[in-house]
């Protein structure tokens, strides 16, 4: 039987023919679905059309919600979450295209089989440990590097335009004054570059953000494997861990590197800890051979498990002045993250949180 494929190629030439039959070969090799077009994009995820036609060619501003979240060392930063069908939309892509190529094994974020905590176990039992974070992560990601992502995957030119500008936003007024005075270098390239972003808040940019920093993984993988030393990265925080004599020097060669591989080094969030002090690895505190959750994050846990069984959850608000109103919400996730890194201590948490006498 004639496939349908076969059929529609029946009245062209075989060059053409050829192109096709060779577009379809390379992205079946891949494990990705073979999409011709936006229009093929849009029927097979099921969206209108022309409402992505208009929220990402259009009007790629005007379907984003937008709030400012505050940064503990001042500012603040602007999560932008898409509206419903374009989110439906990043997902799809999400699911059907970019989780079918694995990141970096030194990438422990944002992936199955990755965690915080998976993270800072592969720098247990270590002489010092040194942090790097990437200034900006995503914001410093535009739509021509995605562009290069979809592209090399195997996807037509002109259909890896249309995804690179589902997954990305045009920069507004308001992002832009998110901004340090450190960082206008990075807003002065945004501006006068003009192209989109890779938005915080879409559900698509963490693993983009993985695929682009392959390169990078690779290069500072080898640097570490050469230096005898460990490397991570979970999202922008990159950890490596080793003597510190050997972490001192190789620094300057880190941030050369990601230089190049057009990427910006926070500088003034470098350190290097050394053993004695605290060691702390993505929020984890990596002491006795063990990663455990720090202590001050479970007293704040167990200060409110006990006052709320003790004294009823209204009162403990009142008398804390705790003004949260998803109080609840928080706490219970609180407890997740603990689960996540300390079971034991996890389940005698949820068994003390189920106890409480939340009102209606």
């Amino acid at each position: 039987m004639t496939s349908p494929l076969n059929k529609t190629l029946e009245n062209h030439s075989a060059e053409y023919q050829n192109e096709i039959k060779a577009y379809q070969h390379v992205l079946e090799k891949n494990g990705l679905p073979v999409i011709y077009s936006l229009n093929h994009l849009c029927l097979m995820a099921g969206v209108n059309l022309e409402h992505i036609k208009n929220c990402c060619i259009s009007n790629r501003q005007e379907n984003y919600k937008r709030f400012k979240l505050k940064k503990k060392r001042g500012g603040f930063r602007v999560i932008q979450t898409p509206q419903d069908e374009l989110k439906y939309l990043q997902r799809w892509i999400l699911e059907n295209i970019l989780n079918k190529k694995n990141s970096h094994n030194a990438c422990k974020g944002f992936d199955p089989d990755t965690s915080i905590k998976l993270n800072a176990e592969k720098h247990l039992k270590q002489e010092g440990i040194l942090k790097i974070d990437l200034l900006r992560f995503y914001d410093s990601i535009n739509e021509k590097r995605v562009y290069g992502l979809f592209k090399s995957l195997g996807y037509h030119p002109n259909l890896s335009v249309s995804l690179a500008k589902i997954c990305t936003i045009v920069p507004d007024n308001t992002f832009l004054s998110s901004f340090k005075q450190k960082e206008q270098h990075l807003k002065q390239k945004i501006k006068q570059d003009g192209l989109g972003v890779v938005p915080q808040g879409a559900p698509s940019s963490p693993k983009i953000s993985n695929l682009i920093t392959i390169s990078l993984d690779n290069r500072l993988q080898n640097l570490a494997d050469k230096h005898n030393l460990n490397y991570t990265r979970y999202a922008d925080d990159l950890t490596f861990s080793g003597t510190i004599e050997t972490l001192s020097k190789i620094k300057k060669v880190v941030y050369r590197i990601i230089r190049e591989e057009n990427l910006y080094p926070n500088y003034s969030k470098t350190k290097i800890l050394k053993r004695g002090n605290p060691f702390f690895v993505t929020g984890l505190s990596v002491h006795n051979d063990t990663v455990t959750v720090p202590k001050k994050k479970k007293l704040e846990i167990e200060h409110h498990l006990h006052h709320c069984i003790k004294n009823g959850v209204q009162n403990h608000l009142t008398t804390s002045k705790i003004t949260n109103r998803n109080f609840k919400d928080w706490l219970l996730g609180n407890i997740a993250f603990v689960n996540g890194v300390e079971k034991e201590l996890g389940k005698k948490y949820f068994k003390q949180f189920n106890e409480i006498q939340w009102p209606i």
